[in-house]
C-alpha cells in the first residue's frame, strides 16, 4: 500500500469545497439582487457526499457545477495514487473552466494567481487555500461585474450564463410629468419589477387609467403596491372628490384624503382640491367643513345633498375662506337657512356663487333669502323647491338684487301666489326657466304677466296649478315663441289652447298633458302636425284613443310616447 507523502492518517482527511464555487460558478440562474457574490448561498449547497466503492472514484464534471464535491475514501480499498489522478484531474477541469470565463486581459494575473494557487496548495491544507479563494473571488466577482455590467443593462432579461448572477443598479425611473413637480418619488427605494401588464405601461397612461376611477376606487388602489400608492394620490387626480352612499363616513373620508394631499405641500393647503361631492348618504358634519375650508382654498364646487347635520356657521366659513366658491348645493341640509361671510377687519364683499341649490332647505325663511341674495348678486341658477316657509315678500329680494338670474324653481311652495310672480315678472328677459309646480295659487294672471315679460322663456313648468287655463296659454304661445319644454298637466287646459300652442311653438320638444282631462285626440293631431320636431309627450291618464297616438307616431318619427293606455302596447 502507498504510503502518504504528508504523513497524514486517512481517517483525518477532511474535505475541501471545489474552487469553482468559490469563484461562484452555477449554471442555475442563482439570484443576488445586490449584486455581490453571496458565499453563504454556496456554503448552503454543501449537501452532496460522494463515497467511492471498491473501484475507483469516477469523477462527474457536471458534479462541479451544481454541488459542492466531497471526497471521501475507504481507508482499506483506496490507494493514493488513484487519489492523486483524480484530483489532477479535478484542477485540469477547474483550469478549463477559468480558460472559458470571458475575461478581459487585465484580468488575467488574477486567473493566473488562482490557478497557481490551486496546484501548490496540498491537498488537504484547507484553511490557507481557501483563504486565497477567497481573497482571489472577491476581488474577481468585482471585475466581473464591471465587465458585465453594460451587457445585463443592455439585455437584463436574457440568461446569459454565469455573468446574470451579478445583477446591475436599477435603471433610470420613469420620468414624471408636471404633476410631480420633477420630483423623484422613487428615490432611495428599490425597485423591485414585476412581470404583470402594468409594468409594461407608463406613469403617464397609469394616471389618466386613474382618473376614471372614483375617490373610493383611488384610495383602494393605493394599497396595491408602492407604485400605485404614489400615483393614486397624485394631486391631479383629487381635484374632484367624491363621497357616495350611506356607509361612507365622510368626516373619515375627507380626513384621510387631506391628510394624504396636505402632506405633499409645504404650505399644507390642498390647491388641486376644486370640486368636493358628498352624496346619497354619507355622513359629514361642521368639523369636515371647517378643515375644507382651511386646507382647499381653491374650492370652486360643493355638494352637501342630505347632509343632516350641517350648520351654517361651517357654511359661513366656507364661504368666507373659498372666495372661488361658483356651485353650492346643500339640498336636504334641514338646519341651514342663511348663507353669508363671517365679518371682519377687511371691507365686506360679495361672493362669486352662480349656482345655489336650497331644495329641501325647510328653516329658510324670508329673511335669509334676502341676506342671501344681497350676498349673491352673481346667481343665475337659483332652486328653491320645497322650501315651505318662502312667501311672496320674500321673493320680491330676487330680481332686486340678481339681475342676471337664468333659472328660478319655487315648485311645491304652496304659499306663493300670482303677486309673488308679478315680482319675478322683472326679471325679464333675462329669465329661461322657471317652475312653479304645483303652487296651487297661481293663476291666468301671474301667468300672463310672466309670458309678456319673460318672453324669451325655454322652459316653463305649472303642473298642478288647476287655475291655468286656455287664456294663459293662448298668451304664453304668442309670446314664448321659442318655447322647447312645457308642463301643464292637470291644468284646465283643452284642445283650444293646444292648437294655439302648436301654431306658435313650432320648436317645442317637450310637452306633459298628464291627467289633463279636457284634451282630446283633435288636440293631440294638432301638436302632431305642427310640432313635427316632439322628443316627449306625456299622455298618462289622458282621453287619448289610439287615433290619436299614431297621428303622433305618423308625423313625429322620433318622438317617445309616454301613455298608460293598455291598447297602444
Amino acid at each position: 500500500m502507498n504510503q502518504n507523502p504528508f504523513g497524514l492518517g486517512k481517517h483525518k482527511i477532511q474535505p475541501m469545497v471545489c474552487p469553482l464555487v468559490h469563484l461562484g460558478y452555477n449554471n442555475g440562474t442563482n439570484k443576488n439582487i445586490n449584486g455581490a457574490l453571496d458565499e453563504d448561498n454556496y456554503n448552503s449547497m454543501q449537501n452532496d457526499h460522494y463515497t467511492a466503492n471498491k473501484k475507483p472514484m469516477q469523477m462527474n464534471s457536471n458534479n462541479l457545477n451544481t454541488n459542492s464535491t466531497y471526497y471521501y475514501y475507504d481507508q482499506h480499498n483506496d490507494s493514493y495514487s488513484t487519489e492523486e489522478l483524480n484530483y489532477n484531474k479535478t484542477l485540469e477541469e477547474s483550469n478549463t473552466h477559468l480558460k472559458n470565463l470571458d475575461l478581459s486581459s487585465e484580468n488575467d494575473d488574477f486567473a493566473m494567481n488562482l490557478r497557481k494557487s490551486c496546484l501548490n496548495s496540498n491537498y488537504w491544507e484547507e484553511e490557507r487555500c481557501c483563504d486565497k479563494l477567497k481573497k482571489t473571488s472577491s476581488i474577481l466577482g468585482e471585475t466581473v461585474q464591471k465587465n458585465y455590467l453594460k451587457l445585463s443593462k443592455f439585455n437584463p432579461n436574457v440568461d446569459q450564463g454565469y455573468h446574470t448572477l451579478v445583477s446591475t443598479s436599477p435603471g433610470p425611473l420613469l420620468s414624471y410629468s408636471a404633476w410631480t413637480d420633477g420630483q423623484n418619488p422613487y428615490k432611495g427605494k428599490k425597485n423591485h419589477s414585476k412581470n404583470n401588464s402594468f409594468d409594461h405601461l407608463s406613469d403617464k397612461i397609469l394616471v389618466r387609467i386613474f382618473s376614471f376611477l372614483s375617490s373610493v376606487d383611488l384610495s383602494i388602489c393605493a394599497q396595491v403596491c408602492r407604485r400605485f400608492e404614489i400615483l393614486a394620490w397624485t394631486p391631479i387626480l383629487w381635484r374632484i372628490i367624491r363621497l357616495e352612499g350611506d356607509k361612507i363616513c365622510g368626516d373619515k373620508a375627507v380626513r384621510g384624503v387631506l391628510r394624504q394631499l396636505c402632506g405633499q405641500g409645504r404650505t399644507g393647503a390642498c390647491p388641486s382640491v376644486e370640486r368636493v361631492h358628498v352624496t346619497d348618504g354619507a355622513k359629514l358634519s361642521d368639523k369636515s367643513l371647517l378643515l375644507l375650508s382651511r386646507r382647499c382654498p381653491e374650492l370652486t364646487h360643493l355638494q352637501l345633498h342630505g347632509c343632516l347635520t350641517v350648520t351654517n356657521n361651517a357654511l359661513f366659513e366656507i364661504a368666507t375662506r373659498c372666495a372661488n366658491l361658483q356651485h353650492l348645493d346643500v339640498s336636504g341640509c334641514i338646519k341651514i337657512s342663511c348663507i353669508s361671510i363671517n365679518s371682519g377687519p377687511e371691507p365686506p364683499r360679495r361672493l362669486q356663487l352662480q349656482y345655489l341649490d336650497l331644495t329641501d332647505c325647510i328653516a329658510l325663511q324670508d329673511s335669509g333669502l334676502e341676506v342671501i341674495v344681497h350676498n349673491c348678486p352673481q346667481l343665475a341658477y337659483f332652486y328653491l323647491r320645497r322650501c315651505m316657509q318662502i312667501t311672496d315678500a320674500g321673493l320680491k329680494f330676487v330680481p332686486s338684487f340678481c339681475h342676471g338670474l337664468r333659472e328660478l324653481s319655487v315648485s311645491d311652495c304652496s304659499n306663493i301666489t300670482d303677486f309673488g310672480l308679478y315680482e319675478l315678472a322683472k326679471l325679464g328677459a333675462t329669465l329661461r326657466y322657471l317652475s312653479v309646480a304645483k303652487c296651487d295659487q297661481v293663476s291666468d294672471a301671474g301667468l300672463k304677466v310672466i309670458a309678456r315679460r319673460c318672453y324669451k322663456l325655454r322652459y316653463l313648468n305649472v303642473r298642478g296649478c288647476e287655475a291655468v287655463s286656455d287664456d294663459a296659454m293662448t298668451v304664453l304661445a304668442r309670446s314664448c315663441t321659442r318655447l322647447r319644454a312645457l308642463d301643464i298637466g292637470k291644468c284646465d287646459v283643452s284642445d283650444a289652447g293646444l292648437r294655439a300652442l302648436a301654431e306658435s311653438c313650432p320648436n317645442l320638444k317637450k310637452l306633459s298633458l298628464r291627467n289633463c282631462d279636457l284634451v282630446t285626440d283633435r288636440g293631440i293631431h294638432c301638436i302632431a302636425y305642427y310640432c313635427r320636431g316632439l322628443q316627449q309627450l306625456n299622455i298618462q291618464d289622458c282621453q287619448i284613443s289610439l287615433e290619436g297616438y299614431r297621428a303622433v307616431k305618423q308625423y313625429c318619427k322620433r318622438c317617445v310616447i309616454e301613455h298608460t293606455n293598455p291598447g297602444f302596447f
